[in-house]
């Protein structure tokens, strides 16, 4: 069971040693091109909020990810992409996906990846301002509203500067599959989820993004029926200047319909922004470190507009160093605020290791 469990993983490796190469891009005789990366990332977490005792530990490392990627152009027309992760020893697929260039600007894609929603939850994980994304991102995740889907998209440029993105899909999350017998369940075969991106580059330096998006769960079972929809608008942006000083944020005004709760409407607040200054020597530098910077980051999640002193504040801080341009180090302190009468505030340490391939 556990070779059959990492074939996928073996046979790309596999490819990787079979083929006559000294970089990551290799050609065969046909014309087709393949493009292999990964990304190796061990992760150390202290809690301060847990205390380490016989029968726990508030302190530990863990692979977060392991990850294999290959990418195909099989001519000027068709690629595709297949990404697998075996962090904790369990593979998953986490991107397959094909895509046609039907004209010059506009592209049909279909598979499992991340659908057109959050900035930040579009940006690499290889790539990240701080080590985790934020508590804003991390709830749309939760609710099904962003990160990957199993669907179908058409993309491109509307004019120069200014792209689009229209996605349709289960809506039931990453390998979330829906197919004709199979049971439903909250998030299964209940309805689908309609996404929508526009992207504007405002010249070099500014970015702005507006999503869209809308999904059906719950489900009907004897007495009950709870389907309804969840959905938000969020509008973000990004600002990179040439001194080496980054910036992104966002926020997110969302609705859970009363059917899906099982009471009224509910709404939820989401926002974050986050910065980072960089720092790179120059190239007579001989040292091991090439780049330094510095990270911080503030969120802040409202899940329910109509209750009081459910909302949470997040901090996250840190330097990292680059060791070449595939090595980063980082720590970060990440500080949990609930704002409920008797919660006590989070304070942990991450430090991660990054090895881009």
């Amino acid at each position: 069971m556990k070779i059959m469990r990492i074939a996928p993983v073996l046979a790309l490796i596999f490819l990787v040693a079979g083929t006559r190469a000294n970089a990551q891009e290799v050609s065969s005789s046909d014309g087709v091109e393949w493009d292999l990366s990964g990304r190796i990332q061990l992760q150390h977490t202290y809690n301060t909020d847990v205390e380490a005792d016989a029968s726990s530990t508030n302190n530990g490392f863990r692979i977060r990810r392991a990850r294999l990627q290959t990418k195909v152009t099989l001519n000027s027309w068709v690629q595709a992409k297949i990404q697998i992760d075996v962090r904790d020893n369990k593979p998953r697929l986490k991107d397959a996906e094909g895509k046609l260039k039907l004209s010059k600007n506009v592209a049909f894609r279909f598979g499992q990846f991340k659908v057109p929603v959050w900035r930040e939850e579009l940006r690499s994980s290889s790539k990240l301002l701080l080590v985790e994304r934020s508590a804003a991102a991390e709830f749309l995740v939760d609710e099904l509203l962003s990160a990957r889907h199993i669907g179908v998209e058409l993309n491109g440029k509307l004019i120069k500067g200014l792209s689009f993105a229209v996605n349709y899909s289960n809506g039931a999350g990453e390998g979330g599959r829906e197919d004709a017998g199979r049971s439903k369940s909250m998030s299964v075969n209940n309805g689908k989820m309609v996404s929508g991106r526009l992207n504007a580059s405002l010249g070099k330096h500014f970015q702005v993004g507006v999503s869209g998006v809308s999904n059906s769960l719950g489900v009907n079972i004897d007495s009950l029926d709870n389907r309804g929809t969840i959905s938000t608008l969020a509008a973000d942006f990004g600002v990179y200047l040439p001194l080496g000083l980054d910036v992104e944020g966002g926020l997110a005004l969302g609705r859970k319909s009363a059917e899906l709760t099982g009471n009224a409407d509910q709404s939820f607040v989401l926002a974050d922004i986050t910065g980072r200054w960089r720092h790179r020597f120059n190239k007579e530098n001989t040292s091991l470190v090439d780049v330094v910077e510095f990270a911080a980051g503030v969120s802040y999640v409202e899940p329910n507009s109509d209750l009081a002193n459910d909302e949470s504040i997040h901090l996250r801080f840190g330097p990292a160093v680059y060791f070449g341009k595939h090595a980063r180090f980082q720590v970060n302190g990440e500080l949990a605020m609930p704002t409920a009468e008797g919660a006590s505030s989070i304070f942990l340490v991450r430090s991660q290791f990054t090895l881009n391939l």
